[in-house]
């Protein structure tokens, strides 16, 4: 910050002032800064833009007639009166001996609610790297919350002087050196105030009067805060003077918090977040928290600010309305920069939020930060948008969605449904569909709705779900954060959403004994089976979670137990929950990675049925014959046939089909047939199954029949080859059908 006394102009500029302060929208630029104003103007990221309604331009006549150079300036950094387009942005100073200010209008509804959680985010800008013309930078700006009495004509002054350079319009102005009291520097800033500046201008000089001594405990560009009108801001220093011919002389130093070494004027525009919690009546400023390109700032800038004393804005009975007025000051002394604001959000106009969150349906699970899902999951990608409050609609919402990589979001049809939105009111939610994707993993879809007030009818909340399945990875794949952007007329938001982790693959196999069971009456259900990782990994039986599901219902998941051999899986169904007379069991199991079997179904009869278990079973080998021969069954085939019903049930019936064997897609030149008592041969095939055994349910309780050894070596199940065969290993699948009607 810098100052520049400018007392001996007075004479000079008389003749002119006049011009300048009637048509105050009417800008005059020297080349230079001109060109540097445009620059920040056209170069301003995506905004808001602004209506003039929701900011005051202070008066300063009532501090002699000073000039406020702050101006709603298009991307030329014109403003209205001057010719230019729609407003952009704020050009708070722009050339030498400037100062600005311009505050909230808190009558039209432009205000910090303390009462409620409030968001502001903006950009700023503080010109290029250098000059083009090698002069000096100077001096900044401020952020200020205020409850002065002087309301949107607030700027620091001592009298009719307008504080300048190092004051940035915020702090005290120290140019009078018979000022004896850090008080009565303190009287002359705006008054029941906070501030956080963003110095741009180093102000060391010791020398009483030239009000340029601010700086001296930091050096270089910086951020900082502190509270204006408060004494304790301010550090006393002393110039002796030589009695009895010259008194002291004073001048004043100031007590900093928070700060933080930034670079400033680099060309570049910087993003800042400032949040109000009213529980800790407290501010958060975030500064660099976005790069202009709209990606995550690779360093930002965080101050979190003590909760704040009522005192300081004039006690409680001055906030009684939980109103505070917030806006920006700016000044320049001999040295000039382009000071420019652009808003993303104002609270008084829509506080909202729009917040991440992924869920793995697959495993029914949230997704934490740099948690884990395994390939081939499903999962719903989701962005939550919520309206808190504001006087405008949270209107022409467009979600411009950048997805997490290494997830397949589209099937190939474009019009397939890929997610929706859903307002929380019971109304059916809007589809998204495939052709809305504008890459891999970029979609935009604009929102049907508004969302608003509840007493204005809302919806208040809005949910984006985008469904995609997490690629099957061979490695562990880390997947980052991705930002996008909720736009639209009112606000507009960033949503980082959550970085995880894909788990490469490591399928799981559940092989169940039976998958037909008859109990008795008041006997439980003994459920077995073989549980197996395809690549060979030992199974730990304490790791894996069974999950069942009995007539639609799920039961309480378990652990596998170790006292069981790797991979074995022994539970019971008891008795008193089987309370159909068919009762249908679902089984899946799961790791501690969330890899999960396929889900069998078993069948519990509790009054005896009939159930079918066959081993493997194979032909014997021959070699290559050029004419018809019947190859035997090799070794013992098991066709068991477990009849648990009731004595003099109806008679059972066994029969089977294939579509034939294969080896490698190669047919074997001949048919699986089966061969009756009286020589008599069909040929199995896959179109009707043929009937091999049939049998009765002759005696009480469980009655098993082995189908196999009613057959003798030329009888039952054989292989008819019809000529030659290729050398190989021909296999195939057999349909097997046991009922007890024909």
């Amino acid at each position: 910050m810098q100052k520049q006394n400018y007392g001996y102009l007075i004479i000079i500029l008389f003749s002119i002032l006049t011009f300048f302060i009637s048509p105050l929208e009417v800008l005059a630029y020297s080349g230079t800064a001109y060109d540097e104003a445009r620059a920040g103007a056209g170069s301003a990221p995506d905004n808001l833009g602004l209506d003039s309604g929701m900011f005051t331009k202070a008066d300063f006549s009532q501090y002699g007639g000073g000039f406020n150079s702050a101006n709603l300036v298009d991307e030329n950094a014109k403003s209205k009166a001057a010719g230019g387009g729609d407003s952009r942005a704020i050009l708070m100073t722009s050339q030498p001996s400037q100062v600005g200010a311009i505050w909230s209008n808190l009558e039209g509804g432009n205000y910090v609610d303390i009462t409620k959680k409030q968001t502001m985010s903006m950009w700023m800008y503080f010109g290029p790297k250098k000059h083009t013309d090698g002069k000096d930078f100077g001096d900044g700006m401020a952020f200020v919350l205020q409850k002065s009495s002087d309301g949107a004509n607030a700027i620091a002054h001592d009298g009719s002087s307008i504080g300048t350079g190092e004051s940035l319009g915020a702090w005290g102005v120290d140019d009078n050196v018979d000022t004896s009291t850090t008080a009565g520097i303190a009287a002359t800033a705006i008054q029941n105030s906070w501030a956080m500046e963003f110095d741009t201008h180093t102000n060391n000089d010791s020398t009483p009067g030239a009000a340029a001594y601010f700086d001296s405990a930091v050096s270089g560009q910086h951020i900082a805060y502190a509270y204006p009108g408060d004494p304790d801001t301010y550090v006393k220093k002393t110039k002796n003077g030589l009695f009895p011919f010259t008194s002291d002389k004073y001048y004043y130093g100031m007590n900093h918090q928070g700060t933080k070494q930034v670079d400033l004027h680099d060309g570049t525009w910087h993003h800042l977040t400032v949040t109000w919690d009213p529980v800790k009546f407290q501010a958060t400023c975030v500064f660099n928290d976005k790069n202009p390109d709209g990606s995550i700032g690779t360093n930002p800038v965080e101050i979190d600010v003590p909760s704040v004393k009522a005192a300081e804005f004039g006690g409680y009975d001055n906030l009684s309305d939980h109103k505070l007025r917030w806006g920006f000051t700016a000044t320049t002394g001999s040295a000039y920069e382009a000071n420019l604001i652009a808003f993303e959000s104002i609270p008084s106009s829509v506080e909202g939020d729009a917040t991440p969150s992924i869920t793995d349906t697959t495993q029914q699970k949230e997704v934490t930060s740099n948690g884990t899902v395994n390939s081939n999951d499903q999962l719903a990608i989701k962005y939550n948008l919520k309206y808190d409050s504001g006087r405008d609609k949270w209107s022409n919402i467009n979600a411009q969605l950048v997805l997490p990589e290494n997830v397949t979001y589209q099937t190939g049809n474009s019009s397939d449904v890929i997610g929706s939105v859903d307002y929380g009111d019971g109304q059916d939610s809007e589809p998204i569909y495939a052709s809305e994707l504008t890459g891999t993993n970029t979609l935009d879809h604009v929102l049907k709705r508004n969302l608003d007030s509840s007493d204005r009818g809302g919806p208040t909340m809005a949910t984006i779900t985008i469904n995609g399945v997490a690629n099957n990875v061979t490695t562990n794949t880390d997947v980052a954060s991705v930002r996008s952007t909720i736009d639209s007329d009112t606000l507009i938001k960033d949503v980082d959403m959550l970085p995880f982790t894909i788990l490469k693959s490591k399928p799981i196999n559940l092989v169940l004994d039976k998958n037909n069971i008859s109990v008795n009456p008041n006997k439980s259900a003994p459920i077995t089976g073989t549980v197996s990782y395809v690549d060979g990994t030992a199974v730990k039986n304490s790791d894996m979670t069974v999950h069942t599901n009995l007539n639609g219902t799920d039961l309480d998941n378990f652990k596998m137990s170790d006292d069981d051999a790797s991979g074995n899986l022994n539970f019971e169904i008891p008795a008193d929950k089987l309370t159909e007379d068919t009762n249908i069991l679902k089984v899946y199991v799961t790791d501690p990675n969330g890899n999960k079997t396929t889900t069998s179904t078993v069948k519990i009869s509790k009054r005896g049925a009939l159930a079918l278990k066959v081993d493997e079973y194979s032909f014997g080998s021959i070699n290559q014959v050029a004419s018809s021969i019947l190859i035997p069954r090799k070794g013992d085939w098991k066709i068991v046939v477990d009849d648990s019903r009731e004595k003099d049930s109806n008679p059972w019936y066994l029969s089977a089909g294939t579509d034939g064997l294969y080896d490698s897609g190669t047919k074997f030149n001949g048919n699986v047939i089966y061969k009756n008592a009286n020589g008599i041969e069909k040929i199995l095939n896959d179109s009707s199954n043929t009937m091999i055994a049939s049998g009765s349910k002759t005696q009480d309780g469980e009655q098993v029949t082995n189908v196999s050894q009613m057959w003798n070596d030329s009888e039952g199940l054989l292989l008819r080859s019809n000529g030659s065969n290729a050398s190989g290993n021909y296999s195939g699948e057999m349909n097997w059908v046991l009922s007890d009607t024909i």
